[in-house]
């Protein structure tokens, strides 16, 4: 129950977050919004690492670079639908990150589902079609940069949860940072575009959150199951449409509230199937 509300409470700062950068690139390069998000991130970060520093020591630094290679794609690739479709749209791809992570935990060996969880993740992915099925328009490749992502982050969260018993939560946090601001930082130096105190401001907020969700996000999956965790993800649909619809006035179309009721029920429906096996798995002795 701990790791979960540690999860609803990151995922809603996530939301906050996502809210930032989709306001910047209405102005602002992509390369020049993540660096500046991610900049104020990693201060955040070392507010919550200092002063021991020495939790940052690791014995697994390819597995470091691996999973900051990994954030540093997802989050462009996110970044890159929030400032192309609406932000339920992408949210509900993203949201499929539990279907995916579902998938590459059995095949990983991390966790167990029954049979039953085969029929749901169909139902699942049955919302994936309905969203990106040309036949509903024009297929949106910020759609698929969206759920990307999604294949992503999963993979990225079980290498957490393979080796959270060797590294610490700030260790992974703040080496994934790390190479998102090194190499947007360096990017953003051939497209720079001059930001207002305004606008820098709205980044340091969007920063700090993105601390303070990395830090709670990262402890979750340390402390919980993969599956239980990522589920909470479901949360970010609800602040988001509400949180959009207040500030720009977007209104989901009825394909996007179909497969997001799609996606989310077989999300919220295999959390329900996999509690007893992962409840057992977590009773056994060590």
């Amino acid at each position: 129950m701990h790791a979960a509300l540690l999860a609803l409470s990151a995922f809603f700062c996530f939301t906050l977050m996502d809210l930032s950068i989709k306001w910047l690139l209405h102005t602002y390069p992509l390369m020049q919004v993540t660096f500046f998000n991610c900049f104020f991130a990693m201060l955040g970060l070392l507010v919550w690492i200092y002063p021991r520093f020495d939790l940052l020591k690791t014995s697994h630094p390819q597995i470091h670079l691996l999973r900051a290679a990994m954030v540093l794609i997802a989050d462009l690739l996110a970044f890159y639908s929030y400032g192309q479709v609406p932000l339920a749209e992408a949210y509900t791809l993203i949201l499929t990150m539990p279907l995916f992570t579902t998938i590459f935990a059995v095949l990983f060996k991390q966790d167990t589902f029954n049979s039953f969880a085969v029929v749901v993740l169909v139902l699942g992915f049955g919302g994936v079609y309905l969203m990106l099925s040309p036949q509903f328009g024009q297929l949106h490749w910020a759609l698929l940069a969206a759920m990307s992502c999604a294949v992503i982050e999963s993979l990225s969260f079980l290498l957490i949860g393979r080796y959270r018993e060797q590294e610490t939560p700030q260790a992974f946090a703040f080496y994934s940072l790390s190479l998102v601001t090194l190499v947007t930082g360096l990017l953003t130096l051939f497209q720079f575009q001059p930001m207002p105190v305004s606008a820098l401001g709205i980044s340091l907020a969007g920063g700090l959150c993105y601390a303070l969700a990395t830090a709670l996000i990262v402890t979750a999956f340390h402390q919980g199951s993969p599956i239980v965790i990522s589920s909470m993800q479901y949360s970010q649909l609800v602040w988001g449409m509400l949180l959009s619809f207040v500030i720009w006035q977007d209104v989901p179309s009825q394909r996007v509230l179909l497969g997001s009721l799609l996606i989310t029920v077989a999300g919220l429906v295999l959390l329900h199937s996999q509690k007893p096996k992962t409840s057992t798995t977590s009773q056994q002795p060590q």
